[in-house]
């Protein structure tokens, strides 16, 4: 018992094993670890067959693990899904990825740390098979007692062979004893192990990670499947910064536009640039604040609006009118100078006044006198103007040369000064009609992205149209012209159906129109005519038309084609034009026209110089958008604008 008190002593300071039943255990070293050399062949065999045990092992931890992992994801997407709905994050589908990422991440270096070696597959072996620490406790002993950890001296393979020594203490000493107890004890855990179960380290089911995992992902059906608020406000914060970037971009193309125009510093083209600048500069730095980028883009545009000048465009109608008759009196060729340059204008002026020396007195008086009659166009176009030119023709009518040629100067210089500011006053307008649209787009870029359009339905119903009898003319009358066609819905031509009817005895013409329009976009229209011929009255019959396209059988409506097609038959909706007071009435000045009444008695031909509707279309769409962009209006005159002439494209 002394010996065998020793082994156990020395085992436990090795070990540093206590018998606390608190005390964690301390795991074996591999054997092969801690001896150098050959191994006895019983801790060989030890060795071999804990590798499957090890094995197994491993695949319970990493099954183990994995469930751990899976509802440490689970939880802490449903957590963040559940946040989702709470606040909004722009970013919550790159985050559930990286989450799944760090899980994934974490469980392959679980898994590489929880690689059992073979102490700690002794410990399970001996816990779960019920071995009493045998194999375990060899492993220490090899640790414990190096020098017994090789091959005995007199190993002769049989197992039984240390029983066939005598106890008697007396015939062998304490190194053998202990060499006895070890290796016999070594022999005893290699048998133990033989018989231990293959299946001990089956992989389990972790109940609570998988509740956890289960619960977790209950949450997630509905937090993946219900719509989300805070998509919408996503959708805007992402719209709102897209369309700040947009439009900060635009901002900067007109800044350096006007650059290129205004080259000195004074100019208003040149401040207006630098504001545009510093415009662009903060939608750069901060795109989500929609209210702060709105309320700076409406103080540069209020500001720049205060500097445009209504009657910009009524003074370069005056200004171009007044350099083509400027022209055409100087220079005495009716066709001078035709769009009306003041360049050239200017350069015709300066012409005349080299030729006062050698013009005749009747020629002075009569330059004179054409001069004095464009007072009127002068003094609209500019103050200036109309003052050189009442000193230019006053100083010609008295023969006085040099006055006359400075006045002339003058009057050149104040074409040109008007024409720039005619142009700087343009150029104002075009980028003030640039930031009311890029107003409006920053505005409605989240509206946009939260909102799905609707189109809704109209249905148009002509009206019915009167023929009314024509002027006298030999002849009976012809026959009826006819159109059909059915109402539209909303964004579609309206069709309707007409007829017009005229009769005539002697002399006399009927001819009928009618033209019709409903809600929507729907509208018809109706032509009808009857040619007269024989002797007679004029007609007794009005043609009646309801709605539609009527094919005229002469020469009806001289500057227009006789036959439009069913695209056109939709021109425009009288009923939306505004009134004074609305915002998209826009007001004009009238004028008196002549008006002249012909009879004539004679066969109706076609006319042939009728234009076709598809060539003229683009020039007139042209015209109408420069003028749109020339001119500060509302934006809903520009939205009716451009809508009309949608409706007309011929190419829809």
């Amino acid at each position: 018992m002394t010996i065998l008190g020793a082994v156990r002593s020395r085992f436990h300071r090795v070990t540093g094993r206590s018998r606390s039943a608190h005390d964690r255990p301390v795991v074996p070293a591999d054997p092969r670890v801690a001896v150098n050399g050959q191994l006895d062949p019983a801790l060989d065999r030890i060795r071999s067959g804990l590798a499957g045990h090890r094995r197994r092992l491993w695949v319970r931890r990493i099954v183990r693990r994995a469930w751990l992992a899976v509802a440490g994801v689970v939880a802490a997407e449903a957590a963040v899904l559940g946040l989702a709905r709470l606040v909004p994050i722009e970013l919550l589908a790159v985050l559930v990825v990286a989450i799944a990422i760090v899980g994934a991440a974490t469980w392959l270096a679980a898994v590489v740390h929880a690689r059992p070696s073979i102490g700690e597959t002794a410990l399970a072996v001996d816990a779960e098979g019920r071995l009493g620490d045998r194999v375990s406790s060899a492993l220490s002993l090899a640790s414990a007692f190096p020098a017994l950890a090789g091959p005995a001296p007199s190993d002769t393979g049989d197992p039984d062979a240390f029983d066939a020594v005598p106890d008697a203490a007396e015939d062998m000493s304490d190194g053998a004893e202990a060499e006895r107890f070890v290796r016999r004890q070594r022999l005893d855990a290699g048998r133990a192990l033989l018989v231990a179960p293959a299946n001990l380290f089956r992989p389990r089911l972790s109940r609570r990670p998988a509740g956890i995992a289960l619960a977790a992902s209950l949450l997630i059906v509905p937090f993946t499947l219900l719509p989300n608020i805070q998509d919408i406000r996503i959708a805007e914060a992402r719209a709102n910064r897209d369309e700040a970037a947009k439009q900060a971009t635009r901002i900067d193309e007109i800044a350096k536009e006007l650059e290129s125009k205004g080259a000195e510093p004074d100019d208003p083209r040149t401040r207006l640039a630098t504001d545009l600048r510093d415009l662009a500069a903060q939608l750069r730095a901060h795109p989500e604040d929609l209210k702060a980028n709105l309320a700076k883009l409406g103080s540069v545009e209020a500001s720049l609006n205060s500097q445009l000048d209504p009657g910009n465009e009524q003074r370069a109608s005056a200004l171009t009118s007044l350099s083509r008759s400027l022209s055409r009196a100087a220079s005495g060729t009716p066709d001078a100078n035709k769009d009306g340059d003041p360049k050239t204008a200017a350069d015709d002026l300066k012409d005349l006044g080299k030729k006062l020396d050698t013009m005749t007195p009747e020629q002075r008086s009569q330059a004179a006198s054409a001069l004095a009659g464009l007072q009127s166009q002068a003094s609209q176009a500019s103050g200036a103007a109309g003052q050189a030119l009442r000193d230019a023709a006053q100083a010609i009518a008295q023969d006085q040369t040099a006055a006359a040629q400075a006045a002339l100067d003058r009057l050149g210089e104040a074409l040109q000064g008007t024409n720039n500011q005619v142009q700087t006053n343009r150029d104002l307008a075009r980028a003030a009609s640039q930031l009311q649209d890029a107003r409006r787009n920053l505005a409605n870029a989240s509206q946009n992205a939260g909102q799905q359009g609707q189109q809704g339905q109209g249905q148009g119903q002509g009206q019915q149209g009167q023929g009314q009898g024509g002027s006298p003319g030999p002849g009976q009358s012809g026959g009826p012209g006819q159109g059909q066609g059915q109402a539209g819905q909303s964004g579609q031509p309206g069709q309707g159906q007409g007829q017009g009817q005229g009769q005539g005895q002697g002399q006399g013409q009927g001819q009928g129109q009618g033209q019709g329009q409903g809600q929507g976009q729907g509208q018809g229209q109706g032509q009808g005519q009857g040619a007269a011929g024989g002797g007679g009255s004029s007609a007794t019959h009005l043609g009646q038309g309801i709605g539609g396209n009527g094919t005229a059988g002469g020469p009806t409506n001289p500057n227009r084609p006789a036959e439009l097609g069913p695209d056109l038959s939709s021109i425009a909706d009288f009923s939306g034009l505004g009134k004074p007071g609305d915002p998209s009435y826009v007001a004009g000045t009238g004028g008196d026209g002549q008006t002249q009444q012909g009879n004539q008695v004679g066969q109706g031909q076609n006319n042939g110089a009728a234009t076709p509707y598809q060539q003229v279309y683009a020039d007139f769409h042209d015209y109408a958008l420069t003028t749109l962009d020339r001119n500060y209006v509302p934006l809903s005159v520009k939205d009716y604008v451009r809508d009309y002439f949608s409706s007309l494209d011929p190419t829809n």
